[in-house]
């Protein structure tokens, strides 16, 4: 997946934490362009939707993560290192 959300894939393939909070000033720094009106108005932009290959979300899920505790009021959002647990 080229495009828009290729470098917050970039950005969380090269990180080593198993989990991290990005607001979405940093995620739109990341992008290098701002986030459209429903990521800051529809916590379903940040589902982990496996389904649809043009989402956003691939972006994180190819990379390895997940999103969890997406908070609109404060403009932040989780990303969980998917098996990061140990079972």
């Amino acid at each position: 997946m080229a495009g828009k959300y290729e470098s917050l894939f970039d950005y969380l393939s090269g990180n080593q934490n198993q989990s991290i909070r990005l607001t979405f000033s940093k995620i739109e720094q990341i992008l290098g362009d701002g986030l459209p009106p429903s990521a800051r108005l529809h916590p379903e932009w940040w589902a982990n939707d496996r389904t649809s290959p043009g989402r956003q979300s691939q972006s994180w899920l190819r990379a390895g993560w997940e999103t969890y505790d997406v908070d609109l009021a404060s403009k932040k959002v989780s990303f969980v290192r998917v098996g990061s647990t140990s079972e």
